[in-house]
Protein backbone atom coordinates (compact mmCIF):
# COMPACT_ATOMS: atom_id res chain seq x y z
CA UNK A 1 0.00 0.00 0.00
CA UNK A 2 1.33 3.03 -0.56
CA UNK A 3 1.80 6.63 0.97
CA UNK A 4 -0.59 9.54 0.66
CA UNK A 5 1.59 13.02 0.69
CA UNK A 6 0.55 15.73 2.08
CA UNK A 7 -0.35 17.36 -1.08
CA UNK A 8 -2.64 14.47 -2.38
CA UNK A 9 -4.17 14.72 0.65
CA UNK A 10 -5.31 18.33 0.72
CA UNK A 11 -5.85 18.01 -3.27
CA UNK A 12 -8.79 15.56 -2.65
CA UNK A 13 -10.00 17.72 0.41
CA UNK A 14 -10.12 20.36 -1.89
CA UNK A 15 -12.16 18.47 -5.10
CA UNK A 16 -14.17 16.40 -2.41
CA UNK A 17 -15.80 20.10 -0.71
CA UNK A 18 -15.90 21.51 -4.06
CA UNK A 19 -18.14 19.01 -5.02
CA UNK A 20 -20.02 19.25 -1.77
CA UNK A 21 -20.58 22.58 -2.31
CA UNK A 22 -21.42 22.22 -5.79
CA UNK A 23 -24.43 19.79 -4.77
CA UNK A 24 -25.20 22.03 -1.72
CA UNK A 25 -25.97 24.81 -4.15
CA UNK A 26 -28.03 22.82 -6.35
CA UNK A 27 -29.84 22.07 -3.80
CA UNK A 28 -30.10 25.82 -2.22
CA UNK A 29 -31.09 26.86 -5.79
CA UNK A 30 -34.15 24.15 -5.80
CA UNK A 31 -35.61 25.04 -2.84
CA UNK A 32 -35.38 28.39 -3.17
CA UNK A 33 -37.36 28.24 -6.64
CA UNK A 34 -40.00 25.86 -5.09
CA UNK A 35 -40.24 28.38 -2.03
CA UNK A 36 -39.82 31.40 -4.31
CA UNK A 37 -42.80 29.86 -6.62
CA UNK A 38 -45.47 29.17 -3.96
CA UNK A 39 -45.03 32.44 -2.89
CA UNK A 40 -45.67 33.83 -6.48
CA UNK A 41 -48.43 31.52 -6.23
CA UNK A 42 -50.43 32.85 -2.67
CA UNK A 43 -49.68 36.16 -4.12
CA UNK A 44 -51.62 36.00 -6.79
CA UNK A 45 -54.78 34.09 -5.86
CA UNK A 46 -54.80 35.52 -2.10
CA UNK A 47 -53.21 38.91 -2.18
CA UNK A 48 -53.16 40.40 -5.54
CA UNK A 49 -53.16 44.11 -4.55
CA UNK A 50 -49.29 44.28 -3.92
CA UNK A 51 -46.98 41.92 -5.61
CA UNK A 52 -45.13 41.06 -1.98
CA UNK A 53 -43.48 38.28 -2.88
CA UNK A 54 -41.17 39.56 -4.92
CA UNK A 55 -39.41 40.91 -1.83
CA UNK A 56 -38.37 37.20 -0.48
CA UNK A 57 -37.68 36.24 -4.00
CA UNK A 58 -34.98 38.89 -4.24
CA UNK A 59 -34.07 38.25 -0.56
CA UNK A 60 -33.51 34.38 -1.52
CA UNK A 61 -31.57 35.10 -4.65
CA UNK A 62 -29.25 37.02 -2.73
CA UNK A 63 -29.16 33.86 -0.25
CA UNK A 64 -28.09 31.81 -3.15
CA UNK A 65 -25.74 34.35 -4.94
CA UNK A 66 -24.00 34.56 -1.85
CA UNK A 67 -23.84 30.67 -1.18
CA UNK A 68 -22.26 30.47 -4.65
CA UNK A 69 -19.90 33.62 -4.64
CA UNK A 70 -18.44 31.66 -1.62
CA UNK A 71 -18.99 28.29 -1.41
CA UNK A 72 -18.40 27.58 -5.10
CA UNK A 73 -16.53 30.71 -6.83
CA UNK A 74 -13.93 31.27 -4.14
CA UNK A 75 -14.61 27.67 -2.25
CA UNK A 76 -11.07 26.58 -3.46
CA UNK A 77 -9.14 30.10 -2.65
CA UNK A 78 -11.06 29.54 0.85
CA UNK A 79 -10.34 26.41 1.13
CA UNK A 80 -6.40 26.72 0.67
CA UNK A 81 -6.42 29.09 3.35
CA UNK A 82 -8.20 26.88 5.83
CA UNK A 83 -5.96 23.96 4.99
CA UNK A 84 -2.82 26.01 5.66
CA UNK A 85 -3.64 27.32 8.64
CA UNK A 86 -4.54 24.04 10.27
CA UNK A 87 -1.02 23.29 8.58
CA UNK A 88 0.52 26.03 10.55
CA UNK A 89 -1.39 25.60 13.84
CA UNK A 90 -0.12 21.49 13.79
CA UNK A 91 3.30 22.60 13.01
CA UNK A 92 3.46 24.77 16.06
CA UNK A 93 1.58 21.95 18.26
CA UNK A 94 4.51 20.12 16.96
CA UNK A 95 7.44 22.02 17.60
Amino acid sequence: MSQVTLEQYKAEERLLASREGGRGLMIHAMITVVIVVALAVVNVFVASEFPWSVFPAIGMGLGVWFHWYFGVHRGEELMIRHQNEVERKARQLAA
